[in-house]
């Protein structure tokens, strides 16, 4: 579930990775938890003072860091030093939100969160409030990873573009986490194209430009989404112009020149070196918009599978083609682009700068602007 209102309230399910992912390493000597602060001594009385001042009750910590398990070294992603920058003090937690917003109606719900539409009591403007139930490393079943979501509110409170859901404030009360975003009156992409029920490949290269400026934008930043697929980009309209803001940093990580291990990401969009435990880098990204560009154009994934074994296996064999009829009407410069980004290799993978400067992109105001048969295809698939 993304950060705005964009999935409708009938799914209730939390994101999943593609593989169980490996417990994280564990460093050297484990940070102790922040000690809690002293407390403040109340106003001696006229008479002479007790021994000692009655204090008042100690704050609760916001995410004290349980130690983690033991893990072996090839378990380790190499993000030691990143995950020590997720401090408590980045979180900058308040507390009250029904001071400062009032909440409305439900707009969408998550596996462990709901989100609502609320007013701010003091300038009367919109935003989205995204309620997430806390709970503690290893606890599935009572609330969120509270490491997972310190990562996300620490990577989101940094992101300043406009196709990137934006943070404002994060208020913490005994059971819940509130985040609180920009509004966007808007649907997942595929629920919006099928609205639509036309669109042309023009229409596909202005959603698929708006991505990997975003993307871009995060990787200059060292930031690999790790996640991207179409139930985590918002589609909306202002005007005659479709906005699309990439949402749901929960699998997101920041990191340098490190590679990554951890098995994350949703089957049908993750690339084959997550799938086969290799080391990987930002560039799973673009193996995940060369499959939502493929969707895109055609209305169907480039891999199938009756089962995840048999899907996976065909995503590392990396065999797809264009050989459906859907294909005809679409331009061999999009067909392109897609042969640059479904590669084996991630080294030969095109970045979000090429793909910006492919001659797709470039000329997207002179594509074809026939409707393309997609959105019906699109329709029909699975979520």
């Amino acid at each position: 579930m993304g950060l705005c209102g964009s999935k409708p309230p009938k799914k209730n399910q939390a994101e999943k990775p593609a593989e169980e992912a490996p417990p994280p390493a564990q460093p050297k000597q484990s940070p102790p938890p922040e000690p809690e602060k002293p407390a403040t001594p109340a106003t001696p009385a006229p008479a002479p003072a007790e021994p000692k001042n009655e204090p008042k009750p100690a704050p609760t910590p916001v995410a004290p860091e349980p130690t983690p398990p033991p893990a072996t070294p090839q378990e380790d992603d190499g993000s030691g030093e990143e995950d020590g920058d997720d401090s408590e003090s980045d979180l900058s937690v308040l507390e009250g939100i029904q001071d400062y917003y009032e909440l409305a109606e439900e707009i969408g719900v998550g596996g462990f969160s709901v989100v609502y539409k609320a007013t701010s009591k003091k300038t009367g403007e919109a935003f989205a409030i995204k309620r997430i139930q806390r709970g503690l490393e290893g606890d599935e079943g009572d609330g969120m990873d509270i490491e997972q979501l310190k990562r996300e509110i620490h990577i989101m409170k940094k992101l300043n573009h406009p196709n990137v859901l934006k943070l404002f404030e994060v208020f913490e009360e005994e059971d819940f986490f509130f985040l609180v975003t920009e509004y966007v009156e808007g649907k997942e992409l595929f629920d919006r194209i099928v609205e639509r029920g036309a669109y042309s490949e023009r229409d596909a290269a202005n959603i698929v430009v708006q991505i990997l400026e975003a993307v871009e934008y995060l990787h200059s930043n060292g930031i690999a989404h790790r996640d991207l697929k179409p139930e985590n980009l918002l589609s909306s309209v202002k005007g005659d112009k479709e906005i699309i803001k990439i949402l749901d940093f929960g699998f997101s990580k920041k990191f340098g020149e490190e590679k990554l291990v951890t098995s994350v990401g949703t089957p049908g969009y993750v690339a084959p070196e997550v799938l086969t435990s290799e080391s990987y880098d930002m560039s799973v990204d673009m193996w995940s918009i060369g499959v939502i560009i493929y969707i895109l154009l055609c209305g169907f994934p480039p891999f199938f599978g009756e089962t995840p074994p048999e899907l996976f296996k065909k995503i590392i064999e990396c065999k797809y083609d264009f050989d459906d009829q859907a294909w005809d009407e679409v331009s061999d410069q999009a067909k392109d682009l897609i042969r640059h980004l479904l590669v084996k290799d991630p080294k030969q993978r095109f970045t979000a700068t090429q793909c910006l400067q492919h001659e797709w992109i470039k000329s997207m105001d002179d594509l074809n602007n026939t409707t393309l048969p997609a959105s019906n295809k699109i329709k029909t698939m699975p979520k």
